[in-house]
């Protein structure tokens, strides 16, 4: 089985883009997923997150369709698709891209398509899933259900953070803390985590933070050395390496904007608050003459570095942020529960 995630086919960036790159980048996403999933040739899961909303273009919808009818076809294999935080709408009065994919798939495909939507679940083998769900306290139920089945030395696939305390006051984005991870391993159940687009191991890896198989933005690629899928068969997990850094992301100063043909370009350096025209205008002819996906300005201009922290956050972190969470985290317990009690 492979085990992908965080997909987000149909990919939006604002920031450090231009339509022309946009699309470009959603459809190199899509042929980087068409061709990782070609090497596998039994049963392929995608663990949240497909797609980059609620609702993405109709097109992408069709061509992810054709990508995975393509692949059943000429397979024969089975395809779970978990659903993620980008799945659901709270009010449940709207049909998302993921569930309008789901139905056309399964209407063809019958049962070697399987939906998982509705809480904790068996997918195949020993390897179990718990999807977004529409709250923390509906997510913590789930996590109960699967202490109480336990593990056996089986693996639980999860949508969600790892001790985010943001996470916790937010149904969009769930969190598990080391408490649950520590009854669910006790429970006898390795974890296999998606959501977060950085990778990386907890508790001797009998828990593994996937990260996502490709990058969609500058912030997917810092720190990274490579990014990574799962294959399994069923007993242990195997990682397969889907992307490098080398040849794909740079980061150039902006006095020397000599690049090759990276994906995602990321602009340093330092300049002094009358060459801040000269940084906008470097940048522009930079982003007429190279073919990257994203470009996106970290120079950090002298006496201004409160704006240069601004600079590399994108249109989605702003969205995402959560005032009401931050809120909360400047409340003692009293007083959160007075806030609570009038939003409620």
């Amino acid at each position: 089985m492979l085990i992908i995630n965080d997909l987000h086919i149909g990919v939006t960036r604002q920031g450090g883009t231009t339509p022309q790159s946009q699309q470009a980048l959603r459809d190199h996403l899509r042929g980087k997923v068409t061709e990782l999933i070609t090497t596998e040739w039994n049963e392929v899961t995608v663990n949240g997150d497909l797609f980059d909303g609620f609702t993405v273009d109709v097109l992408e919808v069709v061509r992810t369709y054709e990508m995975f009818a393509d692949w059943l076809h000429t397979t024969g294999g089975t395809l779970n698709l978990i659903a993620g935080n980008h799945d659901w709408n709270p009010r449940g009065d709207k049909l998302s891209s993921f569930h309008l994919l789901c139905h056309f798939l399964k209407s063809h495909f019958g049962e070697k398509v399987r939906v998982f939507d509705e809480g904790f679940a068996h997918v195949s083998g020993n390897i179990c899933c718990i999807p977004h769900m529409p709250n923390q306290e509906l997510f913590n139920i789930e996590i109960t259900k699967a202490i109480e089945n336990g593990g056996d030395g089986g693996w639980l696939l999860l949508h969600c953070n790892y001790k985010n305390t943001f996470a916790e006051n937010s149904d969009h984005s769930l969190n598990l803390n080391d408490d649950q991870i520590g009854k669910l391993i006790m429970a006898g159940w390795k974890l296999v985590l998606g959501h977060e687009h950085q990778g990386y191991e907890l508790r001797g890896g009998r828990v593994i933070v996937t990260g996502n198989q490709f990058p969609t933005s500058i912030a997917d690629c810092i720190g990274e050395k490579g990014k990574r899928c799962l294959r399994t068969n069923g007993d242990d997990m195997e990682f397969v390496k889907t992307w490098s850094p080398a040849g794909e992301y740079v980061e150039v100063d902006w006095r020397d904007m000599s690049i090759g043909d990276a994906d995602f370009i990321r602009v340093v350096g330092e300049a002094s608050a009358v060459e801040a025209a000269d940084v906008i205008s470097a940048i522009s002819k930079l982003r007429q003459q190279a073919n990257a996906f994203v470009i996106t300005n970290a120079v950090k201009i002298a006496g201004n570095e409160a704006m240069a922290d601004m600079a590399e956050v994108s249109l989605e972190n702003v969205k995402a942020y959560d005032v009401i969470a931050a809120i909360m985290e400047q409340l003692d317990e009293r007083e959160a529960e007075v806030v609570k009690g009038l939003m409620a």
